[in-house]
């Protein structure tokens, strides 16, 4: 068997330590559990959903809720106006909501990562005009820019998701430079660039540890901003369209249905919610932990 190398023992180590020190916050364990079951539920939505999200039941319109007198167990949530479950669109919704988030964040991640550190390590004129267009940028709200963004392209979900990358990728770049340049610029570390210290290894030995809470904290803003927008899109109808049950179009198809039936836009309002709020607290705690951790060491 191939022994294994120091670096990795020591990885081991850190990723032990970090979970011990996250677990003693109790609340933070609760949203990461939580999250873990909300991906879950994305991933397998239609092997967990008891009914089709179109699948309609004559007779059966405008259930309430089962635990409202007149609704039934077989309706968890209560059905809509044309007799659908529910509680089946919002499981099956959450692919389209969620799972088209975690694609937006996934390539915000990558590229502004990559693209943030390049602009704030570098001083280059490349860099200090993207550094200037990323300022003009943040005068500007990311659901502005992701409508302006969507309604030059098809209204459909794919839109959305394109319009939402495009609108918070340069505020997530923005801020990576940002923390990268402030910690460029501390006395500590330009004794170390007079020491002759390459821009790599300060970046993985000094740049990147202490930025990495921030860091951590500015993608679950990202994610929650991402989920926001696209919910957005879809109420204003420049997401998702008809019968796909996207949290926000959901609220929007059902709005007129507030005073007879408020389960209907209600319930999908709930899940926005408490999916953002769940990955804030998870985020903020995964950020106090990796904080902790750096000081011990």
């Amino acid at each position: 068997m191939q022994d294994k190398e120091p670096d990795d023992f020591r990885e081991s180590t850190a990723l032990k330590e970090i979970w011990t020190i996250f677990r003693q916050n109790r609340i933070a364990l609760f949203s990461f559990y939580l999250l873990v079951i909300f991906i879950l539920t994305t991933v397998f939505s239609p092997l967990l959903a008891p009914y089709s999200s179109v699948e309609q039941f004559a007779q059966h319109e405008l259930l309430p809720p089962s635990w409202v007198e007149g609704g039934t167990i077989s309706f968890f949530f209560g059905t809509d106006d044309i007799g659908r479950d529910l509680f089946s669109r919002i499981i099956i919704g959450s692919a389209y909501t969620l799972g088209s988030s975690l694609a937006v964040i996934l390539i915000v991640t990558l590229f502004g990562t990559v693209i943030g550190i390049w602009a704030g390590i570098s001083h280059s004129i490349k860099s200090k005009i993207l550094s200037n267009i990323l300022h003009t940028f943040l005068s500007i709200p990311s659901l502005l820019i992701a409508i302006i963004i969507a309604t030059l392209l098809e209204a459909s979900l794919l839109g959305a998701t394109i319009a939402t990358t495009l609108a918070i990728l340069p505020y997530f770049m923005h801020e990576i430079y940002k923390l990268t340049q402030q910690e460029l610029n501390k006395e500590y570390v330009l004794m170390l660039k007079l020491d002759g210290v390459s821009n790599s290894t300060l970046l993985k030995e000094t740049v990147i540890p202490n930025i990495m809470h921030r860091y951590i904290q500015e993608i679950g803003r990202s994610f929650a901003t991402a989920i926001l927008d696209i919910s957005a899109l879809g109420f204003i109808s420049l997401g998702a369209q008809r019968p796909t049950p996207e949290w926000g179009a959901m609220i929007k198809d059902s709005l007129e249905l507030i005073y007879l039936a408020p389960w209907t836009v209600i319930l999908p309002g709930v899940a926005i919610i408490v999916t953002v709020l769940t990955l804030l607290i998870f985020s903020q705690g995964l950020s106090d932990t990796v904080k902790t951790y750096y000081e011990r060491g």
